[in-house]
């Protein structure tokens, strides 16, 4: 598999620290483009591209009835991604230092419309809430994608990032 650099406004050799010890293989990473990071308005802009591949949306039977699309677990798989890019740029979540995440909750999840293969998808994150603990933060994001100026998706989520946690049973 080619490794694929992460363009955006950061050293380059800082996003290839966090894709090293990313929680999936770089293929779990949706992101192909960072194009702002806000630190004052924790704010994210990215770029997914839909012309190459795509776990789940390579596998789809297409037809006449059943479009080519982006399917919906890549769209919340990439509000994973940008989620964890607000841990790791915005609250210093280092996962080679210990720190893990993952959703917690998914308050909202409106897919209004269909997500094309071909045009790229326009990626909007923001935190409207944080809790900041030495060991715990607890973000709320809000979540729009479009695509060729059309709201394709809006999200209202929340994830938990913790440092050093043992996993010995399901987190409640």
């Amino acid at each position: 598999m080619v490794e694929r650099a992460v363009p955006g406004p950061y050293e380059p050799e800082e996003m290839e620290r966090f894709l090293d010890g990313f929680m999936y293989q770089r293929a779990g990473f949706l992101i192909d483009e960072v194009t702002r990071l806000d630190r004052e308005k924790h704010e994210i802009e990215a770029r997914l591209g839909t012309c190459g591949s795509l776990p789940l949306s390579d596998l789809q039977r297409v037809e006449s009835w059943h479009p080519a699309h982006v399917a919906a677990g890549e769209i919340i798989q990439a509000t994973g991604s940008l989620g964890c890019l607000h841990a790791w740029f915005f609250h210093g979540c280092r996962w080679d230092k210990g720190w893990a995440g993952f959703g917690n909750r998914i308050h909202r999840a409106d897919f209004k419309r269909i997500a094309k293969r071909g045009p790229d998808l326009h990626l909007t994150s923001r935190e409207s809430r944080s809790r900041v603990g030495p060991r715990r933060v607890v973000i709320r994001y809000e979540f729009v994608f479009s695509q060729e100026d059309a709201i394709v998706y809006r999200g209202d989520q929340t994830a938990m990032f913790v440092k050093d946690w043992q996993f010995t049973e399901s987190p409640a």
